[in-house]
């Protein structure tokens, strides 16, 4: 079982935002997470959060096409064998030496990856990966992942 910390990517790839294709590969990234034994981080109050509550709201629409993939996002954060919830309050503070590397929206993925040892953050953001990468901390960039799940 492996612990992710999923960054906003997902989000957008499910509303639409990057393309049909890009769409299509977030609700099969769901499908294979739901298979698997794996779990992600959900912070609450977190920007992550925030965009999550956002496509719930746009699928909430009658005949949104987004339904169904907001349906099975929030059937996985429902489900404690599939996420971790952290609230703001259970994060570890963000190291000094990565406060200097990481950009501020992006330290609550860190404390998250920290809080909980997660496997590693699946982002999208090259920069973020060659900033943690130097101090140990597992970053899987969303392709690399994609592919090693056989999603692409």
């Amino acid at each position: 079982m492996a612990v992710w910390v999923v960054n906003e990517w997902l989000l957008h790839d499910l509303k639409g935002e990057n393309g049909r294709e890009r769409q299509q590969e977030a609700d099969r990234f769901l499908d294979e997470l739901l298979h698997r034994c794996d779990t992600i981080v959900f912070v609450a109050g977190s920007a992550w959060g925030r965009k999550a509550y956002e496509l719930m709201e746009l699928s909430s629409a009658p005949f949104s096409t987004l339904r169904p993939l907001s349906k099975k996002l929030w059937s996985i954060l429902r489900d404690a064998q599939k996420r971790l919830w952290l609230n703001q309050d259970d994060l570890k503070p963000m190291p000094k030496a990565l406060q200097q590397t990481v950009k501020p929206n992006d330290w609550y993925l860190v404390q998250a990856q920290l809080t909980v040892n997660a496997d590693g953050i699946v982002t999208t953001d090259s920069d973020l990966q060659q900033a943690l990468t130097p101090h140990g901390l597992p970053v899987r960039l969303r392709e690399e992942l994609m592919r090693d799940w056989n999603i692409t």
